[in-house]
């Protein structure tokens, strides 16, 4: 074969092999064209240390001291407020006097003595109570307060009255303001910001009063323009405990 011959057929060779290539070149591009996109799938990490967790420290007073005592605080002129408590060696001791049933076969009270005025009331309270509020009637005298047990059936080997233990002794406060002269103005100090202001209390209902004003008398007096419901202000109706 001339050269010039063998020359064309191997360029004609070569556009048949290159036309070949691209076929299959795109003919795989639209297969990848066809397929559908690859979906990401995310992996959940966990991490194994622990997230630090921040604890609050608090404290809550204990019920139960274990310690046979009574108190009587002065919450207002005409309240007291008593805690008591009995210790667990004392229960036991009066359980193996009295027998196991004792705490069953009697009751607490609680013996409120006025011992300005001599004279003495009782007050039942329960075993559920460690507290109780108590109203008196007079104020400015000497308080004290017995906390005690009585039978309530005739199976209680007890005696009427069984003494646990006895109080301090305080002083309620009086509940009338004291004038030592009749001044126009009584004034008031703000404990939270100190601010001290004034009040005209020229009042002629003031004229016949000597030194001893009552409280409540002298607030309708002062505050005629101002509403207070002095029923849900009275301590009698405040619940016992």
């Amino acid at each position: 074969m001339p050269r010039k011959a063998k020359d064309e057929v191997n360029l004609v060779e070569e556009k048949i092999n290159l036309n070949k290539k691209n076929t299959v070149k795109k003919e795989a591009n639209k297969r990848a064209d066809t397929r559908p996109a690859p979906t990401s799938v995310k992996k959940k990490v966990t991490s194994s240390k622990k997230a630090k967790v921040e604890v609050t420290e608090y404290y809550d007073l204990p019920y139960h001291y274990n310690k046979t005592v009574v108190k009587v605080l002065s919450q207002t002129p005409t309240t007291l407020f008593v805690y008591w408590d009995i210790s667990d060696e004392d229960k036991e001791s009066y359980i193996k006097q009295y027998g196991e049933f004792f705490f069953n076969d009697t009751k607490p009270v609680l013996v409120v003595h006025n011992n300005t005025k001599n004279y003495s009331f009782e007050v039942d309270i329960n075993d559920f109570a460690n507290s109780w509020y108590i109203h008196v009637l007079d104020s400015d005298c000497d308080y004290s307060v017995e906390l005690g047990r009585r039978p309530i059936n005739e199976y209680a080997k007890s005696p009427n009255f069984l003494q646990i233990s006895s109080s301090n002794d305080i002083q309620a406060p009086n509940d009338h303001i004291l004038f030592d002269s009749l001044n126009n103005n009584v004034y008031f100090r703000n404990v939270k910001t100190n601010y001290t202001s004034k009040k005209d209390i020229s009042l002629s209902s003031l004229s016949r009063v000597s030194k001893i004003y009552n409280v409540k008398d002298f607030y309708e007096d002062m505050y005629k323009d101002e509403y207070v419901d002095f029923d849900r202000l009275d301590i009698k109706r405040l619940p016992s405990s």
